[in-house]
């Protein structure tokens, strides 16, 4: 594990000790998402941590830098992802965090608490509670797909093998952790996205085989998977 990932691990678990019972719900747009203050306190201190230590590193973050503009050297912060799972004490919910240095992707953190799950990849591996893991070894081969945006279901024929779980974290966390053979989603920028950046990264890290049709990526187990799963939605 690399310094930066210790760092991180650490930045984000001390982050996650915020959290308490007096929590504070608020609308934040008129398409039924929500906001916690834990979002905004969790961002705030990660913030903190991340210009102390890393001062020359720029910040994207979803509530209080989602339009900064980033280049070569940054980190991309998502405090609470799945924060309508969150703020209706659905477990599935997670914190995640990214390095990016000389515009690459070096180091990245999922950290579940409410299920004492923690994923993270550098020029190491990627790892699930500090075990070294490969989605290819001995990979799911059942038929179950996530999704990471309901209207990702109007490609499927058959939706009783494809799960949306509302929170990206989770979705790649549970990919990687071999609950299913593979993932679709839609991002416009891999790198620059709060939701997707860490958990694709991580997968990447775990030997994700990854195919890419105009900005609609497929993650499989196997290269089988992966293909199996864009016939399906082509």
């Amino acid at each position: 594990m690399e310094e930066i990932t210790k760092f991180l691990i650490n930045t984000i678990k001390q982050a996650s000790k915020l959290i308490n019972c007096n929590i504070e719900v608020y609308k934040k747009d008129d398409q039924g998402d929500l906001v916690t203050c834990f979002d905004y306190e969790i961002e705030k201190f990660i913030t903190k941590e991340l210009n102390t230590h890393y001062p020359s590193f720029k910040i994207l973050s979803e509530e209080f830098n989602s339009k900064a503009q980033v280049e070569d050297n940054y980190f991309v912060i998502d405090p609470i992802d799945g924060t309508i799972n969150f703020a209706n004490n659905l477990p599935l919910w997670g914190i995640q965090v990214a390095c990016i240095k000389n515009n690459e992707v070096c180091s990245a953190v999922i950290y579940l608490p409410d299920l004492n799950e923690i994923y993270y990849a550098d020029s190491t591996g990627a790892y699930f509670n500090n075990n070294l893991i490969n989605v290819q070894q001995n990979p799911n081969n059942k038929g179950l797909y996530f999704t990471q945006n309901k209207k990702l279901f109007s490609f499927f024929n058959n939706t009783r093998n494809c799960r949306y779980i509302g929170c990206a974290s989770v979705t790649y966390a549970w990919f990687i952790k071999k609950c299913c053979s593979g993932v679709v989603l839609t991002c416009d920028n891999i790198k620059k996205n709060w939701d997707h950046t860490p958990g694709f990264y991580i997968a990447k890290q775990a030997g994700a085989y990854i195919l890419n049709k105009n900005n609609l990526f497929v993650l499989g187990s196997t290269p089988q998977n992966a293909e199996h799963l864009l016939s399906i939605i082509e």
